[in-house]
């Protein structure tokens, strides 16, 4: 029988690093690909080996791809804040189609290739209505843009055992983003951008990382994939699982979005620099209605999602408080 040798980028980041924990402990020999600058913290006792792929250079990836006999890949980095479109394009989708040449130019066969995308590649969907995979991508920042010629250019390499992910909202422990939200909370605020109603949805990142599992076992090919926890949220509900929790009460505040356009405009201009989860071309996202369905990865790759947003906050939330002592 051979080794299942996996391949993860960005392996020591958040998704990364919880990947790599799962591929252990299912039986792969997991190859973490960090960069010589990377903190490796989050893989801190993990039995990886860490390999350092020049992304600018084809011919470089195939010899690392061959020398350490990779079967499976899990392509999970991606650059979420930047100042530009070439910055996204470059490190998101130019990144994505070396990867994926030299894994079809390399000796050995790589059984699975599981890119993960985002659902920011769809774009919003009106409100009431839930996203599926049949919807034509309509991405509204330069990171759904990005990820969407990733996806694009990856179509063109037909014979890629390439199975793609598009996960929502991703929290749990080491998120820094969705945790802004939760450390706000605890402090007693709730902010939201305007007064509309609004649908939301989330994944747990140890659910994504099942997902990711799931896909590199699946006999399918060239197949795309929204995920989530199956559930679809209002746009107080992630706040008040965090209030439970916390056992907090809080102060709602709705910001006009014209008003908070305007200063993220100053602010850039003074500040061009600047990369944040907050700007406005996220301004986009964060407005927009992001229910969606699973029925396709459920039924094609027997994708069942174990926590919802109840159960992934307490265990969120009991990784912030104590992250020597939660898992």
């Amino acid at each position: 029988m051979i080794e299942k040798k996996l391949l993860i980028t960005g392996a020591n980041g958040f998704v990364g690093s919880h990947l790599a924990k799962l591929a252990l402990d299912n039986g792969y020999k997991v190859f973490a690909a960090v960069r010589k600058t990377s903190d490796l913290s989050a893989l801190e006792g993990l039995a990886v080996t860490l390999v350092y792929p020049d992304y600018r250079n084809i011919n470089s990836i195939t010899a690392l791809l061959d020398q350490a006999g990779i079967t499976h890949i899990a392509h999970v980095a991606g650059k979420t804040k930047g100042r530009n479109l070439d910055e996204y394009m470059e490190a998101n989708a130019t990144v994505t189609v070396s990867l994926a040449r030299a894994a079809l130019e390399c000796r050995q066969v790589v059984e699975k290739f599981v890119f993960v995308s985002s659902m920011a590649v769809m774009g919003p969907a009106p409100f009431g209505k839930e996203l599926t995979e049949l919807d034509a991508p309509q991405p509204v920042t330069l990171y759904g843009k990005s990820k969407w010629q990733a996806e694009q250019y990856l179509a063109d390499y037909g014979s890629l055992p390439l199975i793609t992910l598009r996960p929502t909202a991703v929290y749990g422990p080491r998120d820094k983003d969705m945790r802004l939200v939760i450390d706000m909370v605890a402090k007693g605020w709730e902010l939201y951008l305007g007064k509309g109603p609004q649908q939301l949805s989330f994944i747990y990142v140890k659910d994504l990382c099942q997902a990711i599992l799931l896909a590199l076992a699946s006999k399918s090919n060239q197949q795309t994939y929204i995920l989530s926890d199956g559930v679809n949220y209002s746009r107080y509900d992630f706040a008040n699982q965090a209030k439970k929790v916390l056992k907090r009460k809080t102060l709602k505040l709705h910001l006009p979005v014209g008003v908070i356009s305007f200063a993220l405009g100053v602010l850039e201009k003074v500040w061009p620099s600047r990369t944040s989860i907050l700007n406005r071309d996220k301004l986009k996202e964060l407005t927009g209605n992001w229910a969606c369905s699973i029925q396709k990865a459920r039924k094609e790759l027997g994708y069942s999602p174990v926590y919802p947003l109840s159960t992934g906050m307490e265990k969120t939330i009991a990784w912030n408080q104590a992250p020597e002592k939660a898992h």
